[in-house]
């Protein structure tokens, strides 16, 4: 009877939900990488991280990841997904490897490296998608975004090895006719980077005098705004605004751990309505650090020819220095942002004209910039974009932001530079001729950075507390391709990337650039592309005197040769020839400054071959470079071979 009842009972009452293959979309992916270097460092990646301890970095290893995502259809209007990825770091020569970090110094043991090494699967990516849930709603989105869509001035897009580490809620407008569209997000602020020191609180307590006791950061968020408005089809304008709101315990509160304040029990039993001196079981919160973006941009088409496009900014940043200790007179210049309460504005002006003066296939572009010294934004982008039209110095793009991300990466991949304190123009020209395309840079560059006695660490001349950042290294060309910030001073690598302040500046800049691409009825089609890039660089440093003036002159050409050997494969041959001439590019005014001159040769093969859906790219490289340091430091060589293979597979 009872078996009865329950069948029945079973037979009455639907599920609530059935599982359906077809509401399942599954995506595999494998990918393996080989680096190798005539050197005895191991590892998966060339660049690591120079700021703590990891054993995931060296130029000698083999590893592969896999990745599954998994996206679901939960009815018409309710989508959701996930993406999960082995964990990054473990080679194949560690394939024992079972995460127990049992040894404290090398060995070859099952239980050395940790986790990292151990090729367990984590959780990265998760959403859920609630289309059209309210009137002028296209949709909400909770869970992980890339940010992209806001800008690299407010909220930049995380770069692709991050891609879905950002979390939070966001709203993208329904478009009204094409008259508004608007994108809303509260993000919560990553913990590791967004902030002063590059934190949100955790970590300042290693540094002498920091009073925050209980670093608190699961307050701490982000709210972005973009709205978007095609006022006619020749105009279109876009307002982006961020705020980043940084909150730790209110030390003067009686219940925060750590307090200024503490309670005096027989003083609260007789007035416990005292809540400024009693507990009251409530911890209030205080500012730590604020930071403000806004930017208006318009973009006009008066003509199918004609394109301009504009932007205005406005940055402001509020460090309150009771939470936030001076990571710039503690930490040797490495700060991510100024230290103290500045604001500045931002600008650019591009026009693009087709078909210039009616003379066909010749396109011009030019570019207005002025990026304020204290422009600062904080969830900017930090790689995988780029603001400004010229190649600039080390070619990968230039950002915003002091908060670069040049770790994690292999020596194929770009680097990114600062253009924090940048003024001048660009003008491009391309012209093309048949099989023959050319295209010509002219940059000249000021720098509203320029002055004198400015406060950084470990100046000679400035009065009060060191303020700007110098990312220790400030002085010369940076070689991204031997670069190292982690290095010592003797091991050259020129400028850091994010230094824009130095004690005393007077410099002006002028990149030159011309490519040429000629493509030859050869076989299967030839294409040879060259490069030749000269640049000009002075800075007087002090005004007072010319013994230490920098006059740096970059001399780049670059050739190569690719040809399709079938459809599957591609070679390309190039090579590479750099000559810099540097007059007082390193020392002081006590020491004296060296004359460098440099010399790199780099020749390089590149393959690239596909096959029933799997990819292979195989890259190597010699790279020879010669160092001449004056009279004051021996010469230096290098004598490089390094190579990188990948294999992929998706499914």
């Amino acid at each position: 009877m009872k078996l009865g009842f329950l069948a029945a009972l079973l037979g009455l009452v639907p599920l609530a939900a059935q599982a359906d293959s077809s509401n399942f979309d599954l995506g595999g992916r494998i990918y393996t990488k080989w680096l190798y270097r005539n050197n005895t460092s191991q590892g998966v990646l060339n660049y690591g991280n120079p700021f703590w301890s990891e054993n995931l970095s060296g130029d000698n290893g083999v590893g592969s990841e896999f990745e599954l995502t998994i996206k679901g259809r939960v009815s018409e209007t309710v989508s959701a997904g996930v993406r999960i990825q082995s964990r990054f770091g473990s080679t194949w020569h560690d394939f024992w490897e079972n995460g127990n970090l049992r040894w404290t110094t090398p060995n070859t043991s099952g239980e050395s490296l940790g986790m990292d090494h151990a090729e367990y699967m984590k959780l990265r990516g998760y959403w859920v998608k609630l289309e059209k849930p309210l009137p002028g709603v296209g949709y909400f989105q909770v869970g992980s975004s890339d940010l992209g869509m806001f800008n690299a001035w407010t909220v930049g897009k995380i770069r692709y090895i991050d891609r879905d580490n950002a979390k939070g809620i966001f709203a993208h407008g329904e478009p009204v006719e094409d008259l508004l569209r608007y994108d809303l997000g509260i993000i919560a602020l990553p913990k590791l980077w967004v902030g002063p020191n590059w934190s949100t609180g955790i970590g300042e307590n290693t540094y002498a005098g920091a009073r925050v006791v209980d670093p608190f950061w699961s307050q701490d968020w982000a709210y972005a705004l973009k709205v978007q408005s095609d006022l006619a089809d020749w105009l279109k304008l876009e307002l982006c605004a961020m705020l980043s709101l940084d909150f730790e315990a209110d030390l003067a509160d009686p219940d925060a751990k750590g307090t200024e304040n503490p309670a005096d029990a027989a003083y609260c039993r007789e007035h416990p309505e005292d809540a400024a001196r009693c507990p009251d079981h409530n911890v209030d919160l205080a500012s730590r650090y604020k930071n403000a973006v806004v930017t208006l941009a318009a973009t006009l088409d008066p003509t199918d020819d004609l394109s301009i496009q504009g932007l205005f900014g406005w940055s402001a940043s509020f460090i309150n220095e009771k939470y936030a200790v001076n990571g710039v007179a503690l930490n040797q210049g490495m700060f991510p942002m100024v230290y103290g309460n500045v604001a500045d504005v931002a600008g650019t002006l591009r026009v693009n004209y087709l078909d210039a003066f009616g003379v066909s296939e010749f396109n011009l572009k030019a570019e207005g910039f002025y990026i304020g010294e204290h422009w600062t934004s904080t969830f900017g982008a930090r790689r995988e974009d780029d603001v400004l039209l010229t190649d600039g110095f080390i070619e990968g793009g230039q950002l915003p932001s002091l908060n670069l991300a040049n770790e994690f990466l292999d020596f194929d991949e770009a680097f990114v530079e600062s253009c924090i304190g940048w003024m001048g123009g660009t003008l491009v020209g391309e012209l093309g001729l048949g099989a023959l395309n050319l295209k010509l840079e002219a940059t000249l560059i000021g720098y509203n950075t320029n002055g004198q006695h400015r406060r950084v660490f470990s100046c000679d001349n400035c009065q009060g507390e060191p303020v700007y950042p110098t990312f220790l290294y400030s002085e010369g060309y940076t070689d991204v391709d031997l670069y190292d910030y982690a290095n010592p001073k003797n091991v050259d690598r020129g400028r850091d990337p994010r230094s824009v302040f130095k004690e005393d500046q007077d410099r002006f800049s002028a990149i030159f650039a011309l490519w040429a691409t000629l493509n030859l009825d050869v076989g299967r089609g030839l294409e040879i592309g060259a490069k030749v890039k000269q640049i000009i660089d002075r800075d007087k440093r002090r005004e007072t005197t010319d013994s230490d003036d920098y006059s740096g002159n970059i001399t780049i050409a670059r050739l190569t040769f690719t040809y399709p050997f079938s459809d599957s494969i591609k070679v390309t041959l190039g090579g590479q020839f750099d000559w810099w001439d540097e007059q007082n590019r390193d020392g002081s005014p006590a020491q004296g400054y060296a004359w460098y001159q440099t010399t790199k040769v780099k020749p390089f093969l590149l393959v690239n071959f596909s096959y029933g859906g799997a990819t292979l790219r195989y890259l190597i490289e010699y790279l020879y470079k010669d160092q001449w340091r004056g009279e004051r430091d021996p010469e230096q060589y290098w004598s490089v071979i390094r190579s990188k293979a990948t294999l992929e597979v998706a499914w």
